[in-house]
C-alpha cells in the first residue's frame, strides 16, 4: 500500500535563511522533516546532513526488511525499529563531528521526525519538537511527544496548560540531533488502515495550529494542495519561523484486511484498564500484545496456578469459574488477568472460553520494560490498577455487609415462640 505524497518548505516571513529539510522517498518508503538551528547557515547544513546519511543508511540496509514483509514476527519488527535509531544515531555523530571540526558550527543540530512505511506498518523516529500526525476517522492523533523545555514542565506539573500557552521559553528544545555525541531517540511502530493521512511539520507549522483547523484544511482540499494551504496559515498567522510540511494520503482499500488491527486497537482503547492513555501510548502497548486464540470450553487461565499475561477479549466471550461454579460472563471488550502483571500469586479464579474466542495477551515483562520507559504512560496505568483495585474492594466489602446483614436475619429467633420449660 502506497501513499501520495506532497512536500513543501517556506522560509516564512521572519527568517533570512531557510533551516528546514524535508525527504520524499516513494522508493524507500521514507519520510523526513529536519528543522535545523545553529546560525551562520550552520542549522541548514544539520538538516540537510540528517536527511542525506539516514536516507543513506537505511537505503544500503533495505534488505532487512524484505524478510519481515514475507515474515513479520516481533524480533525483526524490533530489529527495523533498531535500524531506524541506528540510522538517526548515525547522522547525529556525524553532525556532532562536522560542530567540533569548524568553529563557525558549534552548537548546530537539527529536529527530526521520520516514518518508514513498509507495507501496511509505519515505523517511526522522532528527536525534537517537529511532530507527526495521524488523521484517521475524523480525528487528529499526534504520535510523537515535543522534546521541550515546556513539555517536560507540564508533564511534571511545574506549569499549566494555560501558563505553557504565554511561557517565555516556548521554543527551548531538550532533544536534538547533533548537539551531542548521541541522542536519545524515540521510535514507535503503527499499523496503517487504508485512507489513513500523517502530516510532518516542523514547529514554524504546529505552533499556529488551532483544534480542529488540521482535520479540515487536509479534508477540503486535494492532497497535492495541502502543504501549499498549511504554509499559508502559518504565514498569515506570523510567519515567525521555517515552515516545512510533507503530507500522505494512503489509497482507500479492503476494510476486511485492516479488520484484525481495527480490533486490537479499538479492544484496548475501549478497555477500562487503559481508558487514561493517549492514541500514541495505546499504539506503543498494542505492539506488546500477540493475538491467542481459544476453542469454546477451553482453559484460558487455571485457578491456582501462578501467571504472567493479562488478556482482553478481542471476539468471543469467556467466563469466570471458581471451583466448577460459574461466578461471571465476561463479553467482548473484557479484560481479565491483569493482577498477575503486578504480583506472582496464583490465579484466584478459572476462565474459560465460551465460544470460539480470541484475545488480545501482554505479558508482564514488555509491560515494565514499556513502564520503565515510558514513565507518564506508567503512572496513568498505575492509577487505572488503583481505581480499579478500589472498585473491587468496594464490591468485596459490599457483599460481605450483604451477607452479614443476611446471616443476622437468619439467626433472629422471632418473639413469638416461646421458650421451652
Amino acid at each position: 500500500m502506497k501513499p501520495i505524497a506532497f512536500g513543501k518548505s517556506d522560509v516564512g516571513r521572519k527568517r533570512e535563511h531557510n533551516e528546514d529539510s524535508f525527504c520524499l522517498d516513494a522508493d524507500l518508503g521514507l519520510y523526513i522533516v529536519a528543522d535545523g538551528m545553529g546560525g551562520h547557515a550552520a542549522g541548514e547544513v544539520a538538516s540537510a546532513k540528517a536527511v542525506e546519511i539516514i536516507g543513506g543508511h537505511l537505503r544500503e540496509n533495505s534488505g532487512r526488511w524484505s524478510q519481515y514483509q514475507t515474515q513479520p514476527t516481533v524480533e525483526l519488527r524490533d530489529q527495523i525499529l533498531s535500524l531506524v535509531e541506528e540510522a538517526v544515531q548515525k547522522a547525529c555523530g556525524e553532525i556532532y563531528r562536522m560542530a567540533q571540526e569548524d568553529k563557525q558550527r558549534h552548537g548546530m543540530g537539527t529536529t527530526l521526525s521520520l516514518m518508514l512505511l513498509i507495507g501496511n506498518e509505519a515505523f517511526i523516529g522522532h528527536v525534537g519538537d517537529s511532530r507527526i500526525y495521524l488523521l484517521r476517522e475524523g480525528l487528529v492523533h499526534q504520535l510523537t511527544v515535543d522534546h521541550t523545555l515546556i513539555n517536560e514542565q507540564l508533564k511534571r506539573g511545574v506549569i499549566s496548560k494555560e501558563e505553557a500557552a504565554t511561557a517565555r521559553y516556548k521554543n527551548v528544545i531538550t532533544r536534538a540531533v547533533g548537539i551531542q555525541e548521541r541522542v536519545r531517540v524515540d521510535t514507535l511502530h503503527l499499523d496503517v488502515l487504508p485512507a489513513d493521512r500523517f502530516v510532518l511539520c516542523s514547529d514554524g507549522l504546529h505552533g499556529y495550529l488551532k483544534a480542529g483547523e488540521l482535520e479540515k484544511i487536509t479534508a477540503d482540499c486535494e492532497a497535492a494542495q495541502v502543504p501549499d494551504r498549511l504554509i499559508q496559515l502559518a504565514n498569515q498567522r506570523g510567519g515567525k519561523d521555517n515552515i516545512s510540511v510533507v503530507f500522505l494520503e494512503m489509497p482507500p482499500g479492503d476494510e476486511e484486511s485492516s479488520r484484525e488491527a481495527r480490533q486490537r486497537l479499538d479492544t484496548m482503547r475501549n478497555a477500562p484498564l487503559f481508558k487514561y492513555l493517549s492514541y500514541r501510548e495505546l499504539v506503543t502497548l498494542v505492539n506488546l500484545a500477540y493475538i491467542r486464540s481459544a476453542r469454546a470450553g477451553e482453559r484460558i487461565i487455571e485457578e491456582g496456578v501462578v501467571g504472567d499475561e493479562l488478556f482482553l477479549i478481542v471476539t468471543g466471550s469467556a467466563r469466570v469459574l471458581k471451583g466448577d461454579q460459574t461466578i461471571a460472563r465476561l463479553g467482548q471488550g473484557s479484560h481479565f488477568g491483569e493482577m498477575a502483571l503486578i504480583d506472582n500469586a496464583p490465579r484466584s479464579a478459572s476462565v474459560e472460553a465460551g465460544e470460539a474466542t480470541r484475545l488480545l495477551v501482554i505479558g508482564r515483562k514488555p509491560f515494565y520494560d514499556y513502564i520503565r520507559k515510558d514513565t507518564t504512560a506508567g503512572l496513568k496505568l498505575l492509577w487505572s490498577f488503583l481505581q480499579i483495585l478500589t472498585l473491587r474492594l468496594r464490591t468485596a466489602d459490599e457483599r460481605l455487609r450483604e451477607a452479614q446483614e443476611e446471616l443476622a436475619v437468619q439467626q433472629v429467633q422471632p418473639d413469638w415462640i416461646l421458650p421451652d420449660d
